[in-house]
């Protein structure tokens, strides 16, 4: 438990990263890789734009858990198998090197049953959020002014945190 808790004050924290599908868009956006001599998977390229990148993966992470289900040790093809398992959701348990040094040197094991407050969870908007803005971001006009419905501001933070340029993008886009 004080490991946990001093991860949170640290910002060493695992990533619970809930990926679905999106209309117009073949796949997540991201593939895995294996590094020689170590049996865990890796996040490689993640596509710019993608379900992977509003979840939050980012390259160089590793798997520890797919759906819930421990997967550090498993081959990449099972890995594979369990990320298909559902054609249009995936939650992954991800690491980055970072946290994972950290909670190697704190003799903790990163899994899928870790304590809730070392976990960050990430999820991926269902619509998507760089060309396709939900219906509750519908640009409203008074008197010739455009204004941006709040509750996408609101959603876009709480979602993506981590990542104001997502948001300002997508506003600046909007404000044309």
């Amino acid at each position: 438990m004080f490991i946990a808790a001093l991860a949170a004050d640290q910002n060493y924290k695992a990533r619970q990263c809930v990926l679905v599908t999106w209309p117009n868009f073949t796949g997540y956006g991201f593939n895995l890789h294996a590094e020689r001599g170590k049996p865990a998977q890796y996040i490689g390229k993640v596509d710019a734009e993608s379900p992977a990148e509003a979840a939050g993966l980012r390259e160089g992470d590793r798997i520890v858990a797919v759906n819930g289900v421990d997967a550090a040790d498993e081959a990449h093809q099972d890995v594979v198998r369990r990320i298909r398992s559902d054609p249009n959701k995936v939650e992954l348990l991800v690491v980055d090197s970072a946290a994972d040094l950290y909670f190697r040197e704190c003799g903790v094991t990163v899994s899928a049953s870790m304590a809730e407050s070392a976990v960050q969870r990430i999820v991926c908007p269902s619509a998507n959020i760089y060309t396709n803005l939900p219906s509750t971001a519908q640009i409203q006009t008074r008197n010739g002014a455009r204004l941006l419905n709040i509750t996408y501001l609101l959603m876009s933070v709480a979602i993506l945190p981590y990542d104001r340029t997502i948001l300002n993008s997508s506003a600046a886009k909007l404000s044309k």
